[in-house]
C-alpha cells in the first residue's frame, strides 16, 4: 500500500488536506466523502453549470477585450469558478482579496520545487537545520510559504463561517459543510477537516486548469491545423446563434480529442502527487523496502512511445478510430493526470467539464495565432515547460481575434440569458 509523506510539502503546511493526509485517517476520509459529493457525481455537477457556462462567457468577453492579456483571463477564469464553487464569493478582477491572498499561497508552493523532489525530500535530517544558517534558503522558502499557506486556508474560511452565523453566506462547499456540522453539534471537531477541505480544492483545481488552459493555446498556436479542425466540427455541430454547452460533448469527438491530447502534451502535475509505500513491494523484480519514496512520472507516461505514437508532436487524431469516434483502445491520459486508484483527483469531473467548456467556445468565437513583434516580424514561440510542481509553459504571446463581427454580441446575450435565469 502506498501513502503520501512528502516532507517539503508538510513543512509548507499542506500535510493536514486530502492530498497529503494519512491514507486511513479519518481526517482524510471525511474530506474525499464531501468533495465527492460536491464534486464527483455527475448529477451535482448538473448544478455548477450555469456557473461553468457564465464564466466562460466573462472569460470570453475578457479575451476579447483586451487579448494580449490572456494569461491573467485565463487565471481569473480558473480563481473565479473555484472561489465562488467553494467559499460562495464573486470575483469580479484579479484584484480581489482572496485571489491575490491563495495566488501568492500557490506560488510560493511552486518556488519550492516539484512535488517529492525539495532537497528535504532526499535529505530529511535537513529538516532540523536553523533557518538563518547559510545556505539555508530552502528552510526559509519553506518558512515564507507556510505563512502564505495559512493565511489562504484561514481567512477565506473564517469569512465564510462569520458569513453564516449572520445569514449572510451564499450557497458554497463551505458554508453547507459548516451549516450542518453547527447543526449538529460537530461543528468544533469538524471545523479543521472543512477549511482544509476547502484549502485542498483551490489548490488542487486553479493552478492545474490554468496550465491545460495556456497549454492548449499554446498548442493552437503551433498546431494552426488542429484548431481549424476543431472549428470545423463546431460550425457542423452547433448552430452559429449560440455557444456550444455541455449537451454538446458527445457530439463534439474531435474537440473532446483535443482536451485528451493537452492533458497528455504537458500534464499539468508532471510528476504527480510523490508516495511512501507502508509495507514492502516489489516492481519489476525490484524490491522496495517500507517507506521507499515513490515518484510516479506522469511526464514519462504520457511520452511513452509504445503507448502514444510520435509523443513530442500534438497529434488529437491518436484518440480517433478510423470511424471518426473515439478510438477506447488509445490509453486515455485523464486515467493518469488525474492521479489513479484510491488517490484519484475527487474533483476531476468538475475540472474536465470547465476545461472542455472553455476549449469549445474558445474554438467557437476566436481565431488564435501566432504574435508579430514590432517590427512585424512572425513569433515562434517554444514548447518548453520549465520544471516545478505545477507545469507551466514558457511565456509566450499570441495573437487573439474574434472569428467574426457579432461574435462578441453573442457572448454579451447569452451572458445576459444566464445571468436573467439566476
Amino acid at each position: 500500500m502506498i501513502t503520501i509523506k512528502v516532507i517539503s510539502f508538510a513543512r509548507i503546511g499542506w500535510d493536514p488536506t486530502l492530498s497529503f493526509a494519512p491514507y486511513r485517517s479519518e481526517s482524510r476520509l471525511k474530506q474525499r466523502r464531501w468533495v465527492q459529493a460536491a464534486f464527483g457525481e455527475k448529477d451535482t455537477l448538473r448544478t455548477y453549470e450555469a456557473l461553468q457556462q457564465r464564466e466562460t462567457c466573462i472569460f470570453l468577453a475578457s479575451l476579447m477585450q483586451t487579448p494580449e492579456d490572456f494569461k491573467l483571463h485565463i487565471t481569473r477564469f480558473t480563481v473565479a469558478l473555484i472561489i465562488e464553487t467553494v467559499y460562495g464569493h464573486r470575483v469580479a478582477s484579479l484584484d480581489h482579496e482572496y485571489v491575490m491572498l491563495m495566488d501568492r499561497g500557490m506560488e510560493a508552493m511552486n518556488a519550492t520545487g516539484p512535488a517529492g523532489g525539495g532537497i528535504m525530500d532526499f535529505f530529511p535530517l535537513l529538516k532540523h537545520v536553523p533557518a538563518w544558517m547559510p545556505g539555508a534558503s530552502f528552510k526559509r522558502k519553506a518558512l515564507h510559504a507556510r505563512k502564505l499557506i495559512h493565511d489562504a486556508h484561514y481567512i477565506p474560511f473564517d469569512m465564510v463561517r462569520k458569513a453564516v452565523a449572520s445569514g449572510d453566506a451564499r450557497p458554497s462547499f463551505a458554508a453547507e459543510l459548516i451549516e450542518k456540522a453547527e447543526k449538529s453539534g460537530r461543528l468544533d471537531g469538524e471545523e479543521n477537516d472543512i477549511r482544509f477541505a476547502a484549502g485542498a480544492l483551490y489548490a488542487a483545481g486553479s493552478d492545474t486548469t490554468k496550465s491545460v488552459l495556456l497549454t492548449f493555446l499554446l498548442a493552437m498556436v503551433l498546431y494552426p491545423e488542429v484548431f481549424k479542425k476543431a472549428q470545423e466540427e463546431l460550425d457542423r455541430v452547433v448552430e452559429n446563434n449560440r455557444l456550444p454547452t455541455l449537451e454538446d460533448r458527445p457530439n463534439l469527438p474531435y474537440i473532446d480529442c483535443v482536451v485528451k491530447e493537452t492533458y497528455r502534451w504537458n500534464p499539468a502535475i508532471p510528476l504527480g502527487i510523490p508516495h511512501f509505500l507502508t509495507e514492502d513491494d516489489e516492481y519489476n523484480g525490484y524490491h522496495m523496502p517500507r517507506d521507499t519514496h515513490i515518484v510516479t512520472n506522469l511526464w514519462a507516461m504520457t511520452r511513452n512511445e509504445e503507448m502514444y505514437r510520435d509523443p513530442s508532436l500534438f497529434r488529437p487524431e491518436r484518440f480517433l478510430a478510423p470511424s471518426g469516434s473515439i478510438d477506447m483502445g488509445v490509453e486515455d491520459p485523464r486515467s493518469i493526470v488525474f492521479g489513479y486508484g484510491r488517490r484519484l483527483c475527487p474533483g476531476r469531473l468538475f475540472a474536465d467539464t470547465t476545461v472542455f467548456l472553455a476549449v469549445a467556445s474558445i474554438a467557437a468565437t476566436l481565431n488564435i495565432d501566432k504574435a508579430r513583434d514590432a517590427q512585424g516580424n512572425v513569433v515562434t514561440p517554444s514548447a518548453k515547460f520549465p520544471s516545478s510542481f505545477v507545469s507551466f509553459p514558457e511565456a509566450y504571446q499570441c495573437a487573439i481575434t474574434p472569428r467574426s463581427p457579432n461574435v462578441m454580441a453573442l457572448v454579451e446575450e447569452t451572458l445576459a440569458n444566464i445571468l436573467s435565469s439566476t
